[in-house]
């Protein structure tokens, strides 16, 4: 059996990084952290620093590429632990995710187990499984994938770089969910971003949107910044370890 939202997760997140980070006077409002006056290179600048020294935060994005839609709601910190939700192209179903530290949980509903279990065997696997959890560890074959899609240091030390031979603008004021923010377009060769940054408390980057080389489209919000991360692992009887399996 494939590692249906692991592998889809990690290919669409991790391709998508290089959209997901910059590559690259008036008065202040009273909510107002004063970037918006700055120019867009200091506009990215403060956000990757801010971005690259928050514990924690929670993703919720889509990428779109040739194989169809993958969609992540994802909360993780730097401890190692996340929790949330993937769903793969097609749309055919839902993986729960829980990662506290090196442990993996992952639960696929019938429809997602359908749609990775070719015919009757998909029957056999739903018995099996029984709406349990498929529990191993970030060294699994299945659950690996997962030690970068959940790992926010590497989201960290990508937001932090700084891209080469990027052409950066800053466009209007906005609000992303209600808060207000500061855009800016990006430009690399074909690839294209437009991002928004807050221009309350921290610039954190509170929202992506764009292409990348290779035609692949990501919209991605964050927040929750610094909030905790409490996942909590299902308990034995509503697990079944991978190696049980085999």
């Amino acid at each position: 059996m494939s590692a249906p939202g692991a592998a889809a997760a990690r290919c669409a997140t991790a391709g998508a990084v290089c959209l997901l980070v910059f590559t690259g006077g008036g008065v202040a409002r009273a909510d107002d952290n004063g970037i918006a006056d700055d120019s867009a290179q200091a506009i990215a600048q403060a956000s990757r620093k801010a971005m690259a020294e928050v514990t924690s935060m929670r993703m919720v994005g889509k990428v779109t590429d040739s194989a169809g839609t993958t969609k992540l709601d994802l909360r993780f910190d730097e401890q190692g632990d996340c929790v949330g939700t993937v769903t793969p192209p097609g749309g055919a179903g839902t993986a729960a995710v829980v990662k506290r530290g090196d442990d993996v949980w992952m639960k696929l509903d019938d429809a997602l187990l359908r749609s990775q279990v070719p015919g009757p065997a998909a029957d056999d696997a739903i018995a099996l499984i029984n709406g349990r959890y498929l529990h191993g560890t970030t060294a699994s074959p299945l659950l690996s994938d997962f030690a970068q899609v959940c790992d926010l240091d590497f989201f960290k030390k990508e937001f932090s770089s700084k891209p080469p031979s990027e052409q950066l603008a800053k466009g209007p004021r906005t609000t992303v969910d209600g808060k207000p923010a500061i855009t800016v377009t990006s430009r690399r060769g074909s690839a294209t971003g437009t991002y928004q940054v807050s221009t309350e408390d921290e610039p954190y980057l509170l929202q992506v949107r764009g292409t990348d080389a290779s035609g692949r489209k990501v919209d991605a919000s964050f927040s929750d910044f610094d909030e905790p991360v409490s996942p909590k692992p299902p308990a034995p009887a509503d697990s079944v370890d991978l190696s049980e399996l085999r």
